[in-house]
C-alpha cells in the first residue's frame, strides 16, 4: 500500500562550521548529564553531529557516570583528565559551580571550545525541542503505522483481489486474497505492471467490446466495472468482475486507482437461470389453456395471456391498461370488481364460481384470485387464474345422478349387497342385508365380514378363487344372522376396482335361497321317490324277463332229460346262461349307476386295453356271426380307470354286435364291428360302429334314459345311462351319430391325460 506522505520540514540553515564534527566531554555527572545523555542517544539526534568522548565528576556514582559506563563512554573523577581524549573539541560544564568555570577556563587546551552552564542549559532546552519534535514524529509515524496496518488487515478479510495501482499501472500494493488466488509472493507482484501479474478484461474474447475500468477510472474519474470470461483450472467457464474506484490526494489530484476482482460465476448463473425461468414462466403463461391475468390495484390489467384474450375475442395488448367496466357486460363487470375487493380486503388467497355467457352459452368457470406483494410486503397487484369447468360441472351432475341411482338400487334391492375393504372389514351393508340377517348398517360397517360366515374357512377358499378368477358366480354359502339361525344364499363376489383398476377390495351380491333350498329339496326328495318308483318298476320288468328266460330254459332242460333229448337239453341251458349273464350285466349296470365314485386313473396302454375288453365279448360275437375290424394305437399309453372304462366301452360294443344281429343279411355276409381307438387334437377318441338298422331321430333323443331299450326284452335299459356316467366322471362326453338302414357310430371323446415321464 502507498505510504501517507510526512508534513514538509522547514530547512534548517547552518554555518561553514557546520560540517565539522563535535566531540565533547562533560564536566558534571549529575541528573543534568544523564538526561542529556539520553537525548543524544536517540538515533534521530544523529543530525547535531554531536560524539560525547567522556564525562568527568568526583562521585563516580552520580547517576551521569553511571549513564555513561552503562553506554560505554569513558569517566572520569578529574575533569582535567578529559583534555587527554583524542580529538576533543568541545567541554560543556553542566555543574554550575563557578570555581569549576574558572578553573575549566584556566586549565583548557586552546583548541577546546567550552559552553558553559548558561549555555548548556541553552543547548539543553535546543535537545529537548529537538526530542518534542522526534517524539512528535514518532507518534505520527505510529499512528500512520496503525493507519496502514488497519486498512491492510481489512483488505486482507476481504474475500475479492484488492490491488492498488498508481497512474502508470504499476502495483504498489495487494491484498492477502491476491497473493492466494496469483499463487505469487508480495515481492513478485510490488512493482510490475497489474497486467503482468492478472488477466486483462479487455483482452477476454466474449469482452472484446468493454474497455479497461482502470482506463476509465483514469479518463472519467469514477468508478468502473467490467466482467470478463476465463477458463478456471479444471477447463470450466468462470466468469470474473474487476471493479476499479479512483483515490485522490489533499488537492483533489487522481494520485492512485483500487482494484477488486471477484468471482461472480454463482451470480451469472443465477442470473442466467432467472432469465430462463422467467422466458419458461413466459412460455408457460403463454401456452397454458387456463386463463391467467395480473390487475394492478386499480383494476387495470397489466398482463393478459393468449388464452383470456381468445375468450373474450380480443388480442391481449388490447385489454392491457384496461379495467373490467371496460370490457364486459355490466353484471359481469360488477360482480368480478367484487371478487376481487374482497381478495383486496382479505389480502389472502380466494376462490370463486362464476357463471357467464360466451357466445350465447352459459359458461362456468372456476377462479382462484391471489395477491401479489413486493419487496416491502406491500400488495402490489392481483392475479386471476380461471379454468373452464362447464364440461368438468356438468360431469359432476352427472356423477351426483349416478350416484344417488345406484343409492337407490342399494336402497331397494333385494339380495343383499355387501363391499368389503382389501382387510375384508365391511364398507356398504344394503337394507337387504339387514331384513336378511337382522343386523343394522351401524353394527356391521368397520366389521370383519368372516364373523357373518357359518365356516369362515368357506369364505377364505371362495377368496382364493376371486383373486385368481376375478369374481366368481352363484356360490353357495351359510351365513348366521343375528338371532343365530342359519341363512343360505347364493352369493356373487367379485374384486372391486377403481377406475385405474387398483383392487379396493371386494363386492358381494347375495340371494337368499334358504327357501328355495328348502322346495328344492323337497322336490329331489320326491323325485327321488319316483326314481325308485321308476327304478323299481324297470327292474321288476327287467327281473319277470329274465325269470321268464329262466323258466323257459329249465322248462327245455326238464323236457330234454325227461325225452332223454340232449339237444333240447343243450338249448335250455344256454337260455339259461343268457339269463344269468343277463342278471350279471344288470347288477354290474345297477351297482355302476348308484355309485358316485371318482376314477381311479393309472397309466394304461392301449393295445392292451382293447384287447383285453374285447376278450370278454369276443366269444359271444363269434357265435352270432359278427366280426370286429380293429384300428387302435396300441403303444399310447394314457391316464384313465381301466376298470370303469373297460364297462362302459363293453356296453357299446355289446350294444353294437346286438345291433348287427337285428338286420337280415345276404348268406355268406356278416355283422361288422368298427372299433378305432387313437388320439386326435389333445383328445382319446374311442369309435365303436355297426352295420346294423341305424336309428331315428326320436330314439337316438331318448337313447341315454334309464331302462330305455330298443332290445326289447333282451336290453336292461341301463348300458348307455352306466357309459355315459363313467366317461361323464373322466370328465368327457359320448356321442351317437345314426340313421335308420346306415349303422350307428357311438364316440367317446375323453381328454388326454398322459403320465408324467420320471
Amino acid at each position: 500500500m502507498s505510504e501517507t506522505a510526512k508534513p514538509n520540514q522547514t530547512s534548517v540553515r547552518r554555518g561553514a562550521q557546520a560540517h565539522v564534527a563535535l566531540k565533547a566531554g562533560i564536566i558534571g555527572g549529575g541528573k543534568a548529564c544523564d538526561n542529556l545523555l539520553t537525548i543524544l542517544v536517540d538515533d534521530r539526534m544523529g543530525a547535531l553531529n554531536l560524539e560525547i568522548l567522556g564525562v568527568a565528576d568526583p562521585d563516580d556514582q552520580a547517576p551521569g557516570m553511571l549513564h555513561a559506563s552503562d553506554l560505554g563512554i569513558p569517566t572520569f573523577g578529574d575533569f582535567t583528565d578529559l583534555y587527554d581524549l583524542p580529538g576533543l573539541n568541545l567541554l560543556i560544564e553542566l555543574t554550575g559551580s563557578a570555581k569549576v568555570r574558572d578553573r575549566m577556563a584556566a586549565t583548557k587546551p586552546p583548541q577546546v571550545s567550552t559552553i558553559d552552564f548558561v549555555g548548556a542549559r541553552l543547548l539543553w532546552d535546543m535537545f529537548q525541542l529537538e526530542s518534542e519534535k522526534l517524539q512528535v514524529e514518532r507518534e505520527a509515524d505510529e499512528a500512520v503505522r496503525r493507519e496502514r496496518d488497519w486498512n491492510q488487515k481489512v483488505l486482507d478479510s476481504l474475500p475479492d483481489q484488492i490491488a492498488v495501482l498508481d497512474t502508470e499501472r504499476t502495483v504498489v500494493g495487494v491484498n492477502k486474497t491476491f497473493l492466494i488466488e496469483s499463487g505469487l509472493r508480495k515481492d513478485q507482484i510490488l512493482g510490475r505492471k497489474c497486467f503482468e501479474v492478472k488477466p486483462c478484461p479487455a483482452e477476454s474474447p466474449a469482452h472484446q467490446d468493454h474497455s479497461c475500468p482502470f482506463e476509465t477510472v483514469l479518463r472519467e474519474g469514477r468508478t468502473a466495472s467490467v466482467v470478463y470470461a476465463t477458463r478456471g483450472d479444471d477447463g470450466a467457464e468462470v466468469f470474473k468482475e474487476v471493479s476499479a474506484a479512483p483515490i485522490f490526494d489533499q488537492a483533489g489530484r487522481l494520485v492512485q486507482v483500487i482494484e477488486g476482482v471477484r468471482d461472480v460465476t454463482r451470480r451469472v448463473s443465477l442470473e442466467r437461470e432467472l432469465r430462463q425461468t422467467e422466458q419458461r414462466l413466459r412460455q408457460f403463461l403463454e401456452a397454458a389453456q387456463d386463463i391467467i391475468c395480473i390487475k394492478d390495484m386499480a383494476g387495470r390489467y397489466i398482463y393478459v395471456n393468449p388464452a383470456a384474450g381468445e375468450l373474450s375475442h380480443r388480442q391481449p395488448e388490447d385489454m392491457v391498461g384496461r379495467a373490467d367496466s371496460e370490457l364486459f357486460p355490466e353484471k359481469m363487470a360488477k360482480a368480478m370488481a367484487a371478487h376481487d375487493r374482497a381478495v383486496i380486503e382479505s389480502g389472502a388467497s380466494m376462490g370463486f364460481y362464476e357463471g357467464t355467457r360466451v357466445d350465447g352459452e352459459l359458461r362456468w368457470f372456476q377462479t382462484v384470485r391471489y395477491p401479489i406483494f413486493n419487496d416491502d410486503g406491500q400488495m402490489a397487484a392481483l392475479s386471476v387464474m380461471a379454468r373452464d369447468v362447464t364440461e368438468e360441472r356438468a360431469l359432476q351432475e352427472e356423477v351426483r345422478r349416478n350416484k344417488e341411482y345406484m343409492e337407490n338400487i342399494l336402497q331397494n334391492s333385494s339380495d343383499m349387497i355387501i363391499t368389503t375393504d382389501l382387510e375384508g372389514r365391511v364398507v356398504t351393508f344394503s337394507p337387504a342385508g339387514e331384513r336378511m340377517l337382522g343386523y343394522s348398517r351401524g353394527e356391521l360397517v368397520g366389521k370383519s365380514i368372516e364373523g357373518l360366515w357359518q365356516s369362515p374357512e368357506e369364505r377364505q377358499s371362495l377368496m382364493a378363487q376371486v383373486q385368481a378368477k376375478g369374481a366368481v358366480n352363484n356360490f353357495t354359502a351359510t351365513l348366521l344372522a343375528k338371532d343365530g339361525r342359519s341363512v343360505e344364499v347364493s352369493l356373487s363376489l367379485a374384486l372391486l376396482r377403481d377406475s385405474r383398476g387398483k383392487v379396493l377390495g371386494t363386492v358381494g351380491v347375495s340371494k337368499d335361497v334358504t327357501e328355495e333350498n328348502r322346495l328344492r329339496r323337497q322336490l329331489i326328495e320326491a323325485e327321488r321317490l319316483a326314481a325308485i318308483g321308476q327304478t323299481v318298476a324297470g327292474l321288476a320288468h327287467c327281473i319277470k324277463n329274465i325269470l321268464n328266460g329262466l323258466k323257459g330254459g329249465s322248462y327245455l332242460v326238464n323236457t330234454g332229460l325227461k325225452r332223454q333229448d340232449s339237444d333240447l337239453v343243450n338249448e335250455g341251458w344256454r337260455t339259461v346262461q343268457k339269463a344269468i349273464n343277463r342278471i350279471g350285466n344288470l347288477s354290474l349296470d345297477m351297482l355302476s349307476y348308484s355309485r358316485e365314485r371318482k376314477p381311479e386313473l393309472q397309466p394304461v396302454a392301449l393295445g392292451e386295453f382293447i384287447s383285453g375288453t374285447m376278450d370278454l365279448v369276443a366269444k359271444a360275437a363269434e357265435l352270432e356271426g359278427v366280426r370286429f375290424q380293429t384300428t387302435v394305437e396300441r403303444e399310447r399309453v394314457v391316464l384313465m380307470d381301466p376298470t370303469a372304462m373297460s364297462r362302459a366301452l363293453m356296453n357299446l360294443i355289446t350294444n353294437a354286435v346286438d345291433a348287427c344281429q337285428d338286420v337280415e343279411r345276404p348268406a355268406g355276409r356278416a355283422g361288422l364291428v368298427g372299433i378305432d381307438v387313437g388320439v386326435r387334437d389333445g383328445y382319446l377318441l374311442m369309435r365303436v360302429s355297426d352295420n346294423g338298422p341305424g336309428m331315428s331321430a326320436e330314439l337316438r333323443s331318448r337313447l341315454f334314459q334309464r331302462f330305455f331299450s330298443t332290445k326289447g326284452s333282451r336290453g336292461t335299459g341301463l348300458g348307455l345311462a352306466v357309459s355315459q356316467k363313467i366317461v361323464g366322471e373322466h370328465g368327457g362326453t359320448i356321442d351317437v351319430e345314426s340313421s335308420p338302414g346306415q349303422g350307428s357310430t357311438f364316440t367317446i371323446r375323453l381328454p388326454l391325460a398322459t403320465p408324467e415321464k420320471p
